[in-house]
């Protein structure tokens, strides 16, 4: 008699264990599913005008402006990737950088944002996408003192043209224009 009280207790042991696992089992599967379904929950939300990295192509590549005073504006802008482009600047007065940038462009859930880092050191602000054109892209950040705006425009001509101003004090804006230049240095160039 003791044998079947065995039975029935290892009887109900192992039903509760089926019960358990196929809680594991179910319990996994939301794991596994949850994340894919509210990816796709957030895609379907997104509005499929919503800018993107791959908005900002235009500026990819390498970019030379030289000017009347000698000096001379160089940039490089990484492809976009999903979340990342990456950008550096540098100052040219006879031969010599006298300036130079750093910069970062990001995408998350809250948009698109250029962070710079003059002469290495971040920026007290983010400066947000605010307009995006075909081929035109304007950050802000109202807060900073200079510059409040930087825009970014491809020409026709294959040109680049990165603007910085003080939102509405057109007085103090600065524009430089830029052609596409080999990312490899030349051997006249003595690199």
């Amino acid at each position: 008699m003791h044998q079947p009280r065995r039975h029935d207790a290892g009887h109900t042991h192992h039903g509760e264990s089926m019960n358990n696992f196929a809680r594991s089992i179910l319990a996994a599967a939301a794991v596994l599913i949850a994340p894919a379904t509210l990816a796709a929950q957030s895609s379907a939300t997104q509005s499929s005008d919503a800018p993107t990295l791959d908005d900002l192509a235009f500026m990819a590549g390498c970019w030379r402006g030289e000017f009347a005073n000698g000096a001379a504006l160089e940039e490089i802008y990484t492809a976009p990737s999903a979340n990342l482009i990456l950008g550096l600047s540098r100052f040219l007065r006879g031969g010599r950088a006298v300036q130079y940038e750093f910069s970062r462009i990001t995408a998350d859930s809250t948009g698109i944002m250029l962070l710079p880092f003059p002469a290495g050191e971040p920026s007290e602000h983010a400066f947000r996408l605010t307009a995006l054109t075909d081929g035109s892209a304007t950050f802000e950040a109202p807060e900073h003192d200079f510059p409040k705006r930087i825009r970014y425009a491809a020409g026709a001509d294959g040109s680049l043209t990165a603007r910085i101003d003080g939102g509405t004090d057109e007085a103090r804006a600065q524009e430089w224009r830029m052609r596409p230049v080999s990312c490899r240095p030349t051997p006249e160039a003595g690199v």
